[in-house]
């Protein structure tokens, strides 16, 4: 994820300030030109930064969170989380937003899916937050998160920071899915298997 994300930011700078090529309007994501054909921009607008300080803010966040979560996820559940997250900020954007002309990029609804998976995987483990407070992990997601959408307000905007926290609620909503999921195929087992004693 974290090489990925390297290489298109090089590459998208490289192209602006070269000026041989501009990947944004190809890339990111707005209402108009996904409901015109361009539908591939549901999902790659998430590979762009909106800024350099984007870039390296959402990057640490990939980093510190995803030590954690690659301790119980395999490759394709990490990247199939990500997908999902991407997916909730952009079928958000579309809908609340289908005329809109403004551009959406940023890594920031994988950001908020990755902090939901972490403080739901390992809600009650605990951390010390920068060093210095003993939390558990829930709230160190919930302060982050927080941290995430009060620095994003000032020049996103509100409606904006409401479509990107979509990608942490798909997350959750995901989450909860699999945990319903895995329940219910671990008592149908365990019935079967107290009924198949029963018979013998």
């Amino acid at each position: 994820m974290l090489f990925v994300l390297a290489v298109t930011y090089v590459g998208a700078v490289t192209g602006i300030f070269s000026r041989s090529y501009n990947v944004y309007p190809w890339l990111g994501l707005n209402g108009w030109t996904f409901w015109h054909g361009c539908v591939w921009t549901i999902v790659t607008y998430a590979l762009l930064p909106a800024s350099l300080l984007d870039f390296l803010l959402n990057w640490v966040m990939v980093l510190f969170v995803g030590v954690y979560l690659e301790r119980v996820w395999s490759r394709r559940q990490f990247w199939r989380h990500c997908l999902i997250s991407t997916l909730g900020a952009g079928v958000a954007k579309v809908l609340l937003d289908p005329a809109g002309p403004m551009l959406m990029v940023g890594t920031t609804p994988i950001v908020f899916g990755l902090l939901a998976a972490w403080g739901w995987i390992f809600a009650n483990e605990r951390v010390l937050f920068w060093f210095i407070w003993d939390m558990t992990v829930r709230q160190v997601a919930i302060v982050l998160a927080i941290v995430c959408v009060l620095l994003m307000l000032p020049c996103a905007g509100v409606k904006t920071v409401a479509i990107m926290l979509c990608g942490g609620v798909a997350a959750l909503a995901s989450l909860w899915v699999q945990s319903r999921f895995v329940r219910s195929r671990a008592s149908r087992s365990f019935v079967s298997e107290r009924m198949g004693r029963l018979e013998l």
